[in-house]
C-alpha cells in the first residue's frame, strides 16, 4: 500500500495554498536564523580554536607550495595529517579578511548553515512540510553540529559534501541517468580529498539504494555504478597520487605517516588504524588508564556514554528507532518511489555510520559523530512522518507511546550527567515527554489533542539538544578535541579528562591537544631572530608548534609531527638544516620528553642539541641557540 505524503493526523483543513506557503517559508527562515545566530554568536571566543589547522591556513598564506600540500609551516618541513581542501577553503577568507578569528571560523558557520537549508531540501522533495522541518531543527541543532559550526576542523566541509553526494544519488536512482552518478563520484572525490575515508561513509547507501530502486535495466545498473566507481577512484587519488610522486625533496613531509607517504596515511594512519582495535594508537594514548573504565568502549552503546553522549546522544534512540521504522516500511512498501528513495539511503547511511562509530577502535574522538548528525536528523523526519500517519491501531498507538517514554528516559540520563545542566528544566522535558506518550497511547478524542502531544513531545527531546548547543556555545573551545556540553559529574570521562587538559594537567597532554603558548620574552626572542632562519624555531609537539607559529608569525618547525611520533626530521637532516643557518632555535618541552612513544628521531635531535649548543632559560623553558 503507497500512502501520500498529505496523509495523517497532521493535515490540516484547506487553506489558501499561498498562506500556508508563506507560513512554511517563515518559519523555515526563523529556523535557519536562529540556528545561524547559534553558529556565529561571539564566534571569535574560540580563538585560533584547532591551533593545528589555523597554522597550516596560515603557511598556505604564505607560501603555494604550503597551500597545496597542506604543510603545518611555510618552511615545509611536514604536512597536518589530513588532505588540504577544508584548508583551502579556509584560506580563501583568511585571504580576504586577514588572519583572524573571525575569518578562519566564519566560513565553517556558512557550510553548516548550508548542511541544514540541503536538509530541509532534501525532505520537502517528497514529505511534508511539518517532518521536513523537524529534520532540519534536528540537525541545525545536534550538539555536535553546532560545536563543529564554531570550529575549524574539516567536518563541516565533509559533512556539507556528503549530503551533496547524497542529493546526487537520490537523483541518480529517480532519474536512472549517468550524469548524477558522475556529480556524485566528483562530490565524494572532493570529500575524500577534505577527510580521506570518512566521508565514503555515505557511499555504502547510495550504491544500495541505486541498486534496488533505479528502474533501468540490471546490466545498465551494474556498468553505471561500475563506472562511477571508477570515477571515483580517480577523482579521490589525484591528488594523493601527485604528493606521492613529488619528489620527497621537493615537498614536504607527509604528516602521519611513518614511510612519507599520502597513500601509507590514508590506508594506515587514517585507514586501518583507526577502525582497528590498537591499545598504542597515539590518540588512545592520550586518555590516561584512569580515565578509561575499560581499554575500549566499542559496542552498541558507546555513543550515548558519558564521553560521547552529549555530542549526538540525545536524539539518537529515536534516530534508531526511526531508522528501524523506515526499513520496515521499505520491506512493505508502503512508501511512495520518491519517498522510498531517501528513506532507504538515510536509514541505510545511518546504519553504516552508527555500526562503524560503535565499533571502530580506541582511536576515537567525539567529533567524528558529525558523520551521523546529517542521516540521523533525515531518519527522524522521514520517522515523524510515518508516526502522524499510523495512530490509527491500538498496537501502533502502544509502540509510538513506548518508544517516546524510551527516549525521554535515554534523554533524561543525560540531563543528569552533568551539573551544568539545569535540573529544573530537565524534569520538566521528562514529564511533558510521559504527558504526550499517555496522551498518543489512548485514542484521540480530538485532532487537536494528538497535534499537541507530538508537539509537546518533540519540544521535550529537543530540549536537551537546544540547551547544550547553548552551552557549547557559551564555551570557550581550543585544541584537537573540542566537546560539546558540560563536564560530567562522573570523575573518570574524556570531559573531566579534557578539563584537566585545558589547566595544563598533565602539562604533556595539553601540549599535545591544545599546544602550550609562548610567554611574552619568547615570542620577542623568536620573532627577532635572524631573517635568514626558513625556520625561527623547531619545538614539539604539532599544536605547541602551531601555537608558537600562530604567536610569532614566522615558520616554526614541528619536530614528530602532530604527537612526536614521525620519523622527521631525521637527525642527519636536522643537522644539515643548522649547519646552513636554516633553523635559529630549538625550544624544550620537558613534559612532552616524558611521554612513551616519541620519535627516535625527536629524541636523538633534543639530545644532539644539548651536547652542543648553549642554553637560555625564558620564563622556565630551555631554549637552544644553535646558531651558535
Amino acid at each position: 500500500m503507497t500512502v501520500t505524503a498529505d496523509e495523517g493526523i497532521l493535515a490540516r483543513p484547506q487553506r489558501s495554498a499561498t498562506t500556508d506557503s508563506r507560513r512554511q517559508q517563515l518559519a523555515v527562515a526563523s529556523l535557519l536564523l536562529v540556528a545561524g545566530l547559534v553558529y556565529i554568536w561571539a564566534l571569535d571566543r574560540n580563538g585560533f580554536a584547532n591551533a593545528y589547522y589555523s597554522a597550516a591556513v596560515q603557511a598556505g598564506q604564505q607560501d603555494l607550495k604550503a597551500f597545496i600540500f597542506g604543510s603545518a609551516d611555510w618552511g615545509n618541513s611536514v604536512t597536518v595529517d589530513k588532505p588540504p581542501l577544508s584548508l583551502w577553503v579556509i584560506g580563501l577568507s583568511v585571504r580576504l579578511f586577514g588572519l583572524n578569528p573571525w575569518a578562519l571560523m566564519l566560513p565553517q558557520a556558512l557550510i553548516t548553515l548550508s548542511s541544514a537549508i540541503l536538509s530541509y531540501r532534501l525532505m520537502r522533495r517528497c514529505f511534508p512540510f511539518t517532518p521536513s522541518l523537524l529534520a532540519t531543527a534536528v540537525f541545525a541543532f545536534t550538539p555536535i553540529t553546532v560545536l563543529l559550526a564554531r570550529y575549524n576542523n574539516p567536518d563541516p566541509l565533509m559533512v556539507l559534501l556528503m549530503g551533496v553526494s547524497l542529493y546526487a544519488g537520490i537523483r541518480a536512482t529517480e532519474s536512472g541517468k549517468f550524469r548524477y552518478l558522475a556529480l556524485l563520484a566528483a562530490l565524494l572525490s572532493l570529500g575524500f580529498l577534505t577527510k580521506q575515508l570518512q566521508a565514503f561513509l555515505v557511499l555504502p547507501a547510495l550504491v544500495t539504494t541505486f541498486s534496488l530502486l533505479s528502474r533501468i535495466r540490471w546490466q545498465k545498473r551494474i556498468v553505471s555504478i561500475s563506472a562511477m566507481g571508477f570515477l571515483l577512484g580517480v577523482g579521490s587519488l589525484a591528488w594523493p597520487l601527485y604528493v606521492d610522486m613529488t619528489p620527497a625533496s621537493d615537498r614536504p613531509y607527509i604528516g602521519g605517516s611513518t614511510t612519507n607517504s599520502m597513500l601509507e596515511l590514508i590506508l594506515g594512519y587514517n585507514g586501518v588504524d583507526r577502525v582497528m582495535q590498537h591499545s598504542d594508537a597515539p590518540s588512545a594514548s592520550l586518555i590516561p588508564a584512569q580515565f578509561r573504565s575499560v581499554d575500549t568502549d566499542a559496542g552498541f552503546f558507546r555513543l550515548i556514554n558519558l564521553n560521547y553522549g552529549q555530542e549526538i546522544g540525545w536524539l539518537l534512540l529515536p534516530g534508531l528507532i526511526s531508522c528501524t521504522a523506515v526499513i520496515i516500511c521499505l520491506l512493505r512498501r508502503r512508501l511512495a518511489r520518491k519517498q522510498s528513495i531517501l528513506a532507504c539511503a538515510a536509514a541505510m547511511w545511518m546504519a553504516t555510520t552508527y555500526f562503524m562509530l560503535s565499533f571502530m577502535g580506541a582511536n576515537f574522538h567525539s567529533y567524528y559523530t558529525a558523520s551521523l548528525a546529517f542521516p540521523m536528523a533525515l531518519c527522524i523526519g522521514v520517522g515523524a512522518d510515518l508516526l502522524q500517519r499510523n495512530l490509527s491501531t491500538t498496537t501502533s498507538r502502544v509502540m509510538v507511546a513506548a518508544s517516546l517514554v524510551a527516549s525521554v528516559i535515554f534523554s533524561k540520563a543525560l540531563w543528569q550527567s552533568s551539573t551544568d545542566y539545569p535540573e529544573w528544566l530537565g524534569n520538566a522535558a521528562f514529564f511533558s515527554g510521559v504527558l504526550a506518550s499517555a496522551v498518543l497511547a489512548i485514542p484521540p478524542p480530538s485532532r487537536w489533542m494528538v497535534r499537541f502531544a507530538l508537539g509537546l513531545a518533540f519540544a521535550s527531546l529537543m530540549a536537551g539538544p537546544v540547551v547544550c548547543s547553548i552551552m557549547t556555545a557559551s564555551t570557550p573551545q581550543e585544541g584537537s578535541n573540542p566537546m560539546s556540553g558540560g563536564v560530567t559529574k562522573s570523575p573518570n570521562t574524556l570531559s573531566r579528562f579534557l578539563k584537566g587538559v585545558k589547566e595544563q594537567d598533565p602539562a604533556w597532554a595539553s601540549g599535545v591537544a591544545i599546544g602550550m603558548k609562548p610567554s611574552l620574552r619568547m615570542t620577542d626572542l623568536l620573532q627577532n631572530a635572524s631573517p635568514l632562519c626558513t625556520w625561527a624555531a623547531a619545538t614539539y609537539p604539532g599544536q605547541t608548534a602551531s601555537q608558537f607559529q600562530l604567536h610569532i608569525g614566522r615558520p616554526v618547525m614541528s619536530l614528530g609531527g602532530f604527537a612526536g611520533v614521525d620519523p622527521n626530521p631525521n637527525l642527519n637532516q636536522f643537522k644539515e638544516w643548522v649547519s646552513s643557518g636554516k633553523v635559529c632555535y630549538l625550544v624544550e618541552q620537558v613534559e612532552q620528553l616524558k611521554v612513551p612513544g616519541n620519535s627516535g628521531e625527536l629524541i636523538a635531535i633534543q639530545a644532539w642539541a644539548k651536547e652542543n649548543f648553549r642554553t637560555e632559560q625564558i620564563d622556565g623553558v630551555t631554549v637552544y641557540d644553535l646558531s651558535n
